[in-house]
């Protein structure tokens, strides 16, 4: 591990390559240019996706669903019990 922590140490030694140094000013420059070129949404799409939003949620609450019922199960005791501690225990 000491030979890692010496490339680590060289590393951070290292003086920060220029490019690196600016590349914070590069970066939010061009998210603001994208930024400024970006259409908002359009109040014909906003209320658009506002009208299918509650259609949806009117259909989905009016239209009756399956009502739901439990599954049967094949033991009179709940859970089957073929892999129980005591059932694999006696098999020995």
């Amino acid at each position: 591990m000491d030979h890692l922590d010496e490339i680590l140490i060289n590393i951070q030694a290292e003086p920060l390559p220029r490019r690196l140094a600016t590349i914070d000013k590069i970066v939010l420059s061009q998210l603001a240019e994208r930024q400024g070129n970006a259409n908002p949404l359009s109040g014909r799409m906003a209320g658009f996706a506002i009208v299918a939003a509650m259609g949806m949620g009117l259909v989905s609450g009016v239209v009756p669903g399956t009502p739901a019922k439990a599954a049967a199960t094949p033991s009179p005791f709940g859970v089957t019990t073929a892999l129980a501690p005591s059932t694999l225990l006696e098999s020995g």
